[in-house]
């Protein structure tokens, strides 16, 4: 079993900071790049300089909130760099100046911080304030897009991205059509966009990595595990060890039945950044090869780990990291319907008309053996047409149980038209839903 901490799961600080402004931990892995890491380094470290000198230049603000976020983005220590991010903002937005292009910069920083903190409506209230500053920027539209997908809001999102790419057609725009795409089961269109993504950015940042590796796993869920293949090793010659490419050739691995080369990606990739979903993933594997002992320890960790990194949370944090859908998840892994309804139910709450957050909450009604409940959120979940394949063979599996037995088979046979590699747990979780959950107790 993988030894971890609640810091390497990316949902707690690594340290506190009394002071004016939060220090730039030292990063103890290497991630990316050396002159990324100096880049985000210098700014930090001039911006500091300014300050001494003139503590009420608030464009070194915008330029320390800009250097946390960046390394939030690339360590994972969200919770950290986020609180760090919104504290020097806030010097911007509460401040007297009568700088508008400040304090739309400032808020334009926060919706993404928010964002990243999933704290969706937060986020858009956040965006909206920046936009009536501002009409005319791009950026401020991506965050629009963001916080309208989460909250389900997708025809919404959709007028915002248009007039993103209308503003500015670059990475984050392209990137942003492309997932509007895949919502609406678009996915031809979505790996052009991605494609023009990529083309947008600089080879080896972390941005145009992730667009690659995005690529990658459009061609999975299409069942093109060979072209995937290729797409997360290129992301890997620009980026070596780049994590979310890892992950992405352990996913390959495991649509092969590889197991053995799949832990070993995910580990590889745990060793650089510890995510939840790197760590479940793991756990699946484990199952997969046969191994439900190690497979029942690590999900009982991550469901552990999740509630001590809440628990460790500041108590005057200026932003809390909303991991709802998180705890839902990693109590159905670990067969606790019973709590993974309540936190699912928590996330649907916020956002109802979300895609995912229905997904989720049908699959553990499926799992309860609730298929009337399931149905209803299997529909709310295939709302935009989406062709993701998991969606699919889950819609399958929840209009079958509930009586539907045509129509459930006819999702099936689509989901495996569209891929072949069906996650195999999720093929034997249709057998017997609730195995799990027995299993756990």
């Amino acid at each position: 079993m993988i030894l971890l901490s609640a810091g390497s799961i990316c949902i707690t600080s690594c340290s506190s900071n009394k002071g004016e402004i939060p220090a730039l931990l030292e990063r103890k892995k290497v991630m990316g790049p050396e002159d990324e890491k100096a880049l985000i380094k210098t700014t930090y470290d001039k911006a500091v300089a300014a300050l001494k000198k003139d503590p009420d230049d608030l464009k070194q603000y915008i330029s320390l909130a800009s250097a946390f976020i960046s390394e939030g983005r690339i360590t994972g220590d969200n919770t950290y760099y986020g609180n760090a991010a919104v504290k020097m903002l806030n010097k911007v937005t509460e401040s007297a100046t009568g700088n508008k292009d400040l304090v739309f910069q400032a808020l334009s920083l926060k919706s993404a911080v928010l964002l990243n903190m999933h704290q969706f409506k937060d986020a858009l209230d956040v965006a909206r304030q920046g936009v009536a500053i501002n009409s005319y920027n791009s950026g401020i539209f991506g965050a629009l897009v963001d916080a309208n997908v989460e909250l389900g809001n997708y025809d919404e999102a959709v007028k915002d991205c248009d007039k993103m790419i209308g503003i500015r057609p670059d990475l984050r725009s392209y990137s942003r059509a492309s997932y509007l795409r895949q919502i609406y089961g678009q996915d031809t269109g979505a790996i052009a966009a991605m494609q023009m993504a990529v083309e947008a950015g600089m080879p080896g940042l972390e941005s145009t990595e992730w667009a690659r590796v995005n690529i990658g796993d459009l061609y999975l869920n299409e069942g093109n595990a060979d072209s995937a293949s290729i797409i997360y090793r290129t992301a890997l010659v620009y980026r070596p060890n780049y994590p979310f490419a890892l992950i992405g050739m352990a996913r390959v691995s495991e649509a092969k039945k590889d197991y053995d080369a799949a832990i070993n990606y995910t580990k590889s990739a745990i060793q650089i950044r510890s995510e939840v979903a790197f760590v479940s993933f793991l756990a699946d594997l484990y199952e997969l090869k046969g191994d439900a002992g190690k497979a029942k320890d690590t999900r009982n960790d991550v469901v552990d780990l999740l509630l001590q990194g809440q628990k460790d949370e500041p108590a005057d944090a200026l932003v809390k990291h909303n991991v709802s859908r998180e705890l839902a998840t990693a109590y159905l892994n670990a067969g606790n319907l019973d709590k993974a309804l309540q936190y699912a139910q928590t996330d649907l709450n916020m956002r109802p008309a979300n895609i995912d957050a229905n997904e989720l909450i049908a699959w553990i009604y499926y799992m309860k053996g609730d298929y009337a409940n399931a149905k209803i959120h299997a529909d709310k979940m295939l709302a935009t047409n989406t062709r993701n394949t998991s969606k699919l063979y889950k819609a399958g599996a929840i209009y079958a149980s509930a009586g539907d037995v045509a129509k459930g088979n006819q999702y099936i046979r689509n989901a495996l038209a569209v891929n072949p590699y069906i996650d195999q747990l999720l093929i034997n979780e249709t057998k017997s839903p609730g195995a799990r959950a027995v299993a756990a107790n």
